[in-house]
């Protein structure tokens, strides 16, 4: 498993292109973490316990609501 500090980093950039780059206008969950560099399936599972949503859904969630 990736180390602690690496996935709070990829978790951070993720944050950071949802929220000031808007990247779920174009891209996909699969595609951010290939942009940002983040192991998907990790990533995937620490934004389903932050959010509540799995990566595909909040990307999801984002472009119905914020497009």
């Amino acid at each position: 498993m990736e180390n602690m500090e690496k996935i709070m980093e990829d978790f951070a950039r993720f944050e950071r292109a949802m929220d000031e780059d808007k990247v779920y206008l174009d891209l996909s969950f699969e595609e951010i973490c290939a942009a940002i560099g983040a192991d998907e399936e990790v990533l995937d599972r620490l934004v389903s316990e932050e959010t509540g949503f799995s990566g595909r859904a909040l990307v999801d969630f984002y472009q119905s609501n914020f497009c």
